[in-house]
């Protein structure tokens, strides 16, 4: 019971210690203050656009300023929150031809601002149509054009603009527009103007097409793999559009210089597995397209379409990648940072690596990319190497895997000849086009290049 006592009175004795100390345990940091700049003006004619959410401070100077001009800016004013300093000051020349650091404190309290000095400017960058096709944007002579499939209302079409920073457009975007003849949009930022002419031309006989799912009956219908490939073909290949397997049969293919069939569908291994999953819808139209390749027409086939080079008669002895799986794009390995995808090519001067650095591996996925990692590849089993590879399907191997697998190949022309007319199948995983998970695209851009490269190949351009 003693013990117990003892015990309790120490344990009220330390808290009235330190309750008797608190008053005497303060600090001697200053954190009263604020660091806000509250108002900014450079040559007594600039203000300073103040953004306190980003903490930057953006001057607008005419569109006319040179960098020159940025390089002598006096601060004519320059307001900071009560008791707070920085590291510029009223009267201070600086050079704001790049954005300059402001270090801003008040007794032990500092934040850092940026200062921006930029040019008047009045842009459209984008210039989207019905939410789905891409339109080109020459900036030199500012025309906007688009090809679109002639199923299309030109007459009710609902652009989407977007604009540099500050500037406004008139007529205004997102409002149903009759582009039946070309539109004029002019674009204001203070001193800087601009006039666009948009032109929207519909297509009949298409220079490229693009094929996805035998069920898509319309771009929206495509799977989001397929979707997002064929988003990218309509924004980067002059004249090309989407067309269903339904619409083959009147489509005009004679000024039709490369089909892609971009199909997200579990891989075959052998010509019947490959029928049968493209259904009789896709493979009604195989004569059609056999007379397509026969007189001088391309493809690039990727995913599960690749084996289309054997009913094309391609391949020898109608022969079918030998390794496939794959095809969900409900969930999938997800990229490390630092372990990413890629394809090793076997020839680093052929031109589908034009602007690629083809001497090592070229890498198509980035950290935080989910793949579904669709694979239609040869295995290396029986082949010794690639030459044997080559000798036994007649075609080219351009690029392997870790594994040693052909993942990207080039079958030839109709009259055997490699180039122009014949056939580029990508095969590998890592010819992934959407990703369900966010990511930062840098390598992930290689896809569209080699992609565009195909298509120049094949067309002899």
């Amino acid at each position: 019971m003693k013990k117990l006592f003892y015990a309790t009175f120490a344990l009220i004795a330390s808290v009235l210690v330190l309750t008797a100390c608190s008053s005497d345990n303060t600090s001697s940091l200053l954190l009263s203050g604020d660091c806000m700049v509250e108002s900014f003006e450079l040559d007594g004619t600039y203000t300073g656009i103040v953004d306190l959410r980003n903490r930057t401070v953006k001057v607008k100077v005419p569109v006319s300023f040179t960098s020159a001009n940025k390089a002598q800016m006096k601060i004519t004013k320059l307001q900071l929150s009560e008791g707070a300093v920085a590291n510029m000051a009223v009267g201070d020349v600086i050079d704001f031809s790049a954005a300059k650091p402001l270090h801003v404190t008040n007794g032990d309290l500092f934040l850092d601002w940026i200062i921006n000095v930029k040019n008047d400017e009045a842009k459209i960058t984008s210039f989207i149509i019905n939410d789905t096709y891409k339109a080109t944007v020459k900036e030199e002579d500012h025309t906007i054009t688009a090809y679109l499939p002639s199923t299309v209302d030109v007459t009710s079409i609902v652009p989407t603009i977007t604009l540099s920073d500050d500037a406004s457009i008139m007529p205004r975007d997102g409002v149903p527009t009759d582009f039946t003849n070309p539109v004029t949009y002019t674009v204001t930022d203070n001193t800087a103007t601009a006039t666009y002419t948009v032109t929207i031309h519909t297509v009949a006989a298409p220079k490229a097409i693009f094929l996805g799912s035998a069920k898509a009956t319309s771009m929206d219908e495509l799977d989001p793999e397929e979707k997002e490939a064929c988003k990218w073909m309509l924004a980067n290949v002059e004249q090309s559009i989407f067309v269903s397997w339904g619409d083959m049969a009147n489509i005009d293919l004679s000024q039709c210089e490369v089909i892609w069939w971009h199909w997200q569908h579990q891989p075959s291994e052998n010509m019947s597995d490959f029928e049968s999953g493209a259904t009789s819808t896709a493979m009604a139209y195989r004569t059609k397209l056999q007379d397509y390749y026969k007189n001088g027409g391309a493809f690039i086939l990727s995913r599960a379409a690749v084996n289309f080079a054997a009913v094309l008669g391609a391949v020898k002895d109608q022969r079918c990648a030998n390794n496939c799986w794959g095809a969900s794009d409900e969930g999938g390995p997800v990229i490390n940072a630092g372990e990413e995808w890629g394809i090793i090519p076997n020839d680093a001067a052929h031109a589908l690596w034009t602007g690629l650095d083809a001497t090592t591996k070229i890498f198509t996925t980035d950290g935080g990319y989910q793949i579904s990692n669709c694979v239609s590849q040869w295995g290396k089993w029986g082949f010794s190497d690639f030459a044997d590879w080559e000798s036994q399907t007649g075609c080219k191997a351009l690029a392997h895997g870790d594994d040693q697998a052909v993942v990207v190949w080039e079958a030839p022309a109709f009259d055997k000849t490699f180039g122009k007319g014949g056939i580029i199948c990508f095969g590998s995983g890592c010819y992934d086009w959407y990703s369900p998970a966010a990511y930062t695209p840098n390598y992930h851009n290689n896809l569209g290049i080699m992609t565009g490269n195909a298509f120049k190949y094949l067309s002899g351009k």
